[in-house]
């Protein structure tokens, strides 16, 4: 069998997945409906309003896990870390001591020229990683990462992928490169064979010359076993029913008809319009968290950073500082403000993620502030004061894993 997909014949092959069936939300599961142009009320400034328990990890500083550059995503699955930057991802257990790394940057079989994405299957058997036309698989083991095979594809360049919880099938976002594609969601199986796909329903009028700002286009994540995606001009979040692997919706954005269109994207009727664009979504069991911008009519731009309780359906909107940081006191342990970064691969399950430098986490221990916080676990306090005292100034960040609440 082919494993090579070729997306122009598979569209017609497939065109019967676009039935009705695809645009019916499951009884099971109904649908969030959240305002966007709505009042907000003003979040708590303490982390006990959002979250059960806190917990720093330290990662384990060896000259294999040596973490260079910035974090580009934290998975979790059962008792295992994989965090991962644009060279490798390194594997952690659950109290921060390194196993092993995969490390294949290059151009040659089995390795990848570069790490936007990745992600791991439900049951910590494998690892995908799109790169470019092709997406690489590799096998875990006790003692690492070996290389399997790789799917090429003919038309879309590959930024993202989300392996379906559960499934043998992975959810692929297609960045509009040039805007003129034909579809922006594809489904697949692990063979490469397509299963669903969602045609493009927001083209642009005229191709494209470049395609950088294609990546912001399309938001996904997975929440238990499901995956979600939202397309950029679209004011629904839809999800993969692994019963019958169609689309459906499972949250509507309701922008009153102000959602942004290619139009507007493109600058040609940005003017003295209003509009609304939710620029990165994710959720858990009990919240959603959405960045949105809200113009005006006098060209005036309010940028939003919401957590939306899904059991109360209220909305909070957090603070921003001067670096666009948005932070809550950790009054549960007493460490530095937690900051919140809404991006989902900051987030896995019901947890959320941050990383302290080390020397960062020894300075504020040994402050003032550290010393007089008031906080839920005292016992928490102390041992992230032993933590802070164990650690070397140029040791790994340590990461702040956050329990929310169910």
């Amino acid at each position: 069998m082919k494993r090579i997909i070729l997306l122009s014949f598979l569209l017609i092959q497939m065109s019967y997945c676009t039935r009705k069936n695809s645009n019916n939300a499951d009884a099971g599961n109904p649908v969030i409906e959240i305002d966007l142009l709505s009042e907000a009320e003003p979040a708590s400034k303490k982390l006990t309003a959002f979250a059960d328990d806190i917990d720093y990890i330290p990662l384990q500083t060896t000259e294999k896990s040596l973490m260079e550059g910035s974090v580009r995503k934290v998975i979790f699955r059962g008792h295992t870390i994989y965090v991962s930057n644009a060279k490798s991802i390194m594997c952690f257990d659950i109290e921060g001591r390194f196993l092993f790394k995969l490390d294949k940057q290059g151009r040659g079989p089995g390795e990848y020229t570069v790490i936007f994405d990745f992600d791991v299957d439900s049951d910590n058997k494998y690892l995908i990683i799109p790169n470019h036309s092709k997406l690489l698989f590799y096998g875990i083991s006790d003692t690492g990462f070996s290389f399997q095979r790789s799917l090429a594809f003919q038309e879309p360049v590959l930024y993202k992928s989300e392996i379906v919880p559960e499934t043998e099938n992975i959810f692929i976002p297609i960045p509009p490169w040039k805007g003129t594609e034909k579809t922006l969601s594809l489904l697949i199986d692990i063979f490469g064979d397509t299963v669903h796909f969602k045609p493009n329903g927001y083209k642009y009028g005229k191709q494209r010359n470049g395609g950088g700002d294609g990546l912001d286009e399309m938001q996904v994540y997975s929440i238990g076993k499901k995956v979600c995606f939202k397309e950029e001009f679209s004011d629904t979040v839809f999800y993969v029913d692994t019963k019958d692997n169609h689309f459906k919706p499972g949250m509507i954005l309701n922008s009153h008809n102000t959602i942004v269109t290619p139009e507007i994207r493109g600058g040609s009727e940005a003017s003295g319009k209003v509009w609304s664009s939710v620029n990165n979504i994710f959720e858990t069991s009990r919240y959603v968290f959405y960045r949105s911008y809200i113009k005006d009519s006098q060209n005036r731009i309010n940028e939003n950073r919401i957590i939306f309780d899904k059991t109360t359906n209220i909305k909070y909107m957090l603070d921003i500082d001067s670096e666009q940081n948005s932070a809550l006191e950790d009054d549960l342990g007493g460490g530095p403000d937690f900051k919140i970064d809404y991006f989902n691969f900051y987030c896995s399950g019901d947890r959320l993620f941050s990383f302290v430098d080390a020397i960062a986490l020894k300075k504020y221990v040994a402050s003032e502030g550290f010393k007089n916080a008031k906080v839920k676990d005292p016992k928490k306090k102390e041992w992230i004061k032993k933590l802070a005292d164990s650690l070397d100034e140029m040791d790994n960040s340590v990461l702040v894993l956050v329990r929310l609440k169910e």
